[in-house]
């Protein structure tokens, strides 16, 4: 079995410069108000959790992130990654959630990228598996003159990993509800683990 570094980054939070940043919220038990609770920086670090568990009991190296503007947290990433073994597979992760009405998981990875377009592929795969919910889990790739230049900026600075962008489910579409409860964010990130492990050990990284 092939080991992988892999950086999780919990992004919409510990930005120095915003720090009340804290993404997507929306009134997910419909009370009123918006809790806590219910913001994309509390709903990622759930399934970034769960997704980070299963990928140690994998046998793979996690490095949670979640401090830092964008630029911070690329470079140090470029920095840890020269203090592994050369040849070592390395994945670096940016979690979010969706918002903005939707129903299918999305997934964006680096133009620029060799071997993003089959990572985004396998855990497009495994999420379709254990998530009807979702209408499909659409793998593009993000680039910085066209719409899709925000996710390309949660990306763009890392060099050595592959740089994927997660946006798993719509944290406003109703019949993606059950995925954002606890049950649904630990099936969301083991998943996610899933297939990174199955990407890592099959295919030529």
């Amino acid at each position: 079995m092939i080991s992988a570094v892999v950086y999780l980054d919990r992004q919409h939070s510990g930005k120095p410069g915003k720090p009340s940043d804290r993404g997507a919220a929306v009134d997910l038990d419909g009370d009123g108000k918006i809790q806590r609770d219910e913001q994309e920086a509390a709903l990622t670090a759930r399934y970034l959790l769960a997704c980070e568990l299963a990928l140690l009991e994998m046998g793979h190296t996690v490095i949670p992130i979640s401090d830092g503007g964008y630029n911070e947290r690329h470079a140090r990433v470029n920095q840890y990654a020269g203090t592994f073994k050369a040849g070592r597979p390395q994945l670096y992760l940016a979690g979010h959630l969706n918002a903005g009405g939707g129903d299918y998981g999305l997934l964006g990875y680096d133009y620029r990228s060799r071997s993003g377009p089959e990572l985004a592929s396998r855990i497009g795969r495994q999420l379709r598996q254990v998530a009807p919910e979702l209408n499909g889990v659409k793998c593009i790739e993000a680039r910085p003159d066209n719409w899709t230049r925000n996710m390309y900026a949660t990306i763009s600075g890392v060099t050595q990993p592959i740089g994927l962008c997660l946006e798993p489910c719509f944290m406003d579409q109703p019949s993606h509800a059950d995925l954002l409860t606890g049950a649904g964010l630990m099936l969301i990130g083991r998943s996610i683990a899933r297939g990174i492990d199955n990407f890592v050990n099959t295919c030529e990284v």
